[in-house]
């Protein structure tokens, strides 16, 4: 049966539905405190409310007060929850209408008014605060006998009530606000987008599933990292409830991945599934493609996906599918790039996507297991324990420094039949120094800490040929090693540098200082590591780092929106000043630059998890990661290692070859 393109799907977790109402209710019972200042003034003994409050739970002391506040604020709350999920439970008013959110609180405040506190206050609190009174009046004193002229029963009972119905406003308000905003979801089942009002979705579907279909404005984006989530969530704050654009985001992955943090995964010391966000938790007013991208046609405005049907490893068929376009946003990343070397794009490992992260680290701890069997022969052992990482920028400083504590520790406290002094981690630049992305004096500290750590570092020399069992360097040695991670740069992707458009000598896209492409200004940004956008200061290309990529999301974004709004004058030139660079090279060890000074050692760690920790996309990922940090701390590195399918080959030994094991 064919679904309605009008059924309504409701997303929305109850629990933080009704968080909002608990937020809604502390406001309103925080606003039912502030007239207490301006009765006292008054001669009206509301103040005296709160001791009676407290009387009637037994306490008498000069806390009795406070206690009443406590109670009366935790009643209050208790109150606006019960209402908030009968209304939540039985869809009797829906408050993702401001206006239905401000029916809500007054029928929330009449409620308790007359339900609660009319009844307990004529039977409870009415005796006793007549009789706190009588006690501090020298006659007797009745609170609706006074002869004061501006105190009298009907005074009392309106206060009581603007009281309550400005407590009810507040819950009710609040709630709304907060469920347009963060909560709840109306989700379309035939365009799979969100609304975060009622009568916004049922504004879609009476102009997009109606008899005449109004033009949607669409948005393509390509690319789930850095530079294109940052779009996504700045054109989805602009146009949540605008009905005729029409968001698009499409991925390799299904997943956003927080690549600082890679060589972390790969020494295991952060578990792989805390660094990663599903791309359709930030997919509420966009629709999400997890597919691979065949062709772009900048002319037609089309692009071509494809994906697989059935098994990944066996797939029945592969389907393409075209999306057009009106506004396109290029963030695809790059790839690594092996300059030629074709061999070291089959042996090397690499350390761009967590795939690569996952089979690093089963492959590292692979070699140990093997070095331990075969401890008794000098030179396989030898072979198995040589690690050669190339490139000496921040990726192969970070990967080094990580493997090289994962490794010596795992020695230590695991393979008893091997020695540190057996391990032997090699770093390979081309350069003259290391991380030529700070200054000398910071490279040359780093240096110096690596080393002392243990790691060789092979300066001014290139890999020349990346074999099965070695590596060749252009100075004629060769290094016998099973090990070789490639993180010698990047490159765009090859099919945006078959793109119609200029390109710098690295086959990056060339866009203005508005991150537009030239010739297709109008409808075409590029961001990210796939684009070369100049620096207005220096004359040269900004680095791809993820904190210019996240700056270039929210400029395209902006100059994007006011482009579909017609508000040119709103477009904003991408000019940044880096706030700062940092690396980690080793355990609780780094350098950096923030913004002008230099740090190092265990300062510079510091900084570098910090600020990494406050970027992460969620608080649940904060705080997995923070944990994982803390038990890094106390307990020993995990060895486990899990076999991916392609690893689970019979295991045939050669009979003709075996040694006893002592």
């Amino acid at each position: 049966m064919k679904r309605k393109a009008t059924e309504i799907r409701v997303d929305f977790s109850f629990k933080r539905e009704v968080f909002f109402v608990v937020i809604g209710a502390m406001l309103g019972g925080i606003s039912m405190l502030i007239p207490t200042a301006f009765e006292v003034g008054m001669g009206l003994p509301y103040y005296v409310t709160w001791l009676a409050f407290g009387h009637v739970v037994g306490i008498y002391t000069s806390d009795a007060a406070f206690a009443g506040i406590a109670i009366h604020t935790i009643t209050a709350i208790s109150i606006g929850v019960v209402i908030g999920v009968f209304l939540y439970k039985t869809g009797i008013l829906n408050i993702s209408k401001l206006s239905n959110g401000f029916i809500y609180g007054l029928f929330a405040g009449s409620v308790v008014l007359i339900v609660f506190f009319i009844p307990v206050y004529l039977l409870i609190l009415h005796p006793e605060i007549n009789r706190i009174l009588s006690n501090t009046i020298s006659e007797t004193y009745d609170e609706y006998g006074t002869t004061l002229y501006q105190y009298s029963f009907p005074l009392v009972i309106t206060s009581y009530i603007i009281m309550h119905l400005v407590f009810g406003i507040i819950v009710g308000v609040t709630s709304s606000i907060l469920s347009i905003k963060f909560g709840s979801r109306y989700r379309c089942t035939k365009c799979d987008i969100s609304f975060s009002r009622i009568d916004s979705y049922q504004k879609h579907v009476e102009l997009i599933h109606g008899e005449k279909p109004i033009q949607l404005t669409r948005i393509l984006i390509l690319g789930g990292g850095f530079a294109g989530i940052e779009v996504l969530r700045q054109l989805q704050k602009a146009f949540q409830n605008e009905i005729r654009i029409d968001i698009t985001l499409v991925s390799r992955d299904n997943f956003f991945l927080f690549t600082p943090m890679l060589p972390e995964i790969s020494s295991g010391m952060i578990e792989t599934r805390h660094i990663v966000t599903p791309l359709r938790a930030f997919c509420n007013r966009a629709k999400f493609y997890e597919t691979q991208i065949e062709s772009i046609n900048l002319e037609s405005k089309e692009v071509v996906i494809t994906h697989s049907i059935g098994k990944q490893t066996n797939p029945m068929e592969w389907r393409s599918h075209i999306l057009k376009y009106d506004y396109l946003v290029l963030a695809l990343g790059s790839e690594t790039n092996f300059f030629g070397l074709s061999e070291a794009a089959k042996q090397a490992f690499t350390l761009k996507s967590l795939g690569d992260a996952i089979v690093l680290r089963n492959h590292v701890i692979n070699m140990l297991e093997q070095a331990d069997i075969e401890h008794e022969d000098p030179d396989l052992r030898k072979r198995l324990l040589t690690f050669v990482v190339v490139g000496g920028g921040f990726s192969g400083v970070e990967i080094v420094g990580e493997l090289n504590d994962f490794i010596l520790d795992s020695i230590k406290y695991f393979y008893h039949n091997l020695q540190k002094s057996y391990a032997r981690i090699i770093l390979v630049n081309s350069g003259g120094r290391i991380l030529p992305e700070v200054t000398e004096d910071l490279a040359d500290f780093a240096l110096q800490e690596i080393r002392k750590n243990g790691i060789e570092v092979l300066l001014n020399t290139r890999v020349i040929e990346v074999n099965p069992d070695n590596v060749k360097l252009d100075q004629g040695t060769i290094i016998k090693t099973q090990t070789v991670v490639w993180a010698g740069g990047g490159k765009p992707q090859t099919i945006l540098s078959a793109l119609s458009c200029e390109h710098d000598k690295s086959g990056r896209i060339m866009v203005n200082n508005y991150l537009q492409v030239a010739g297709y200004a109008d409808s075409i940004m590029a961001l990210g590591d796939c684009a070369c956008v100049i620096d207005p200061n220096t004359g040269k290309p900004y680095p791809p780092t993820a904190q210019h990529a996240l700056r270039q999301g929210k400029v395209a974004a902006i100059n994007l929106i006011s482009t579909i709004k017609g508000q040119e004058s709103h477009k904003e030139p991408f000019d940044y000043k880096t706030k700062g660079v940092m690396t980690l090279i080793g355990k609780r060890n780094g350098v950096g630059i923030i913004l002008g000074h230099k740090i190092h050692g265990f300062t510079a760690w510091w900084f570098w998890r910090s600020y990494y920790l406050v970027n992460l996309p969620t608080v649940e990922k904060k705080l997995r990661v923070l944990v994982d940090w803390i038990i890094d701390l106390f307990f020993k590195r995990d060895v486990t290692r899990l076999k991916t399918p392609t690893e689970e080959i019979d295991f045939k030994p050669n009979t003709s070859d075996r040694s006893l094991i002592s």
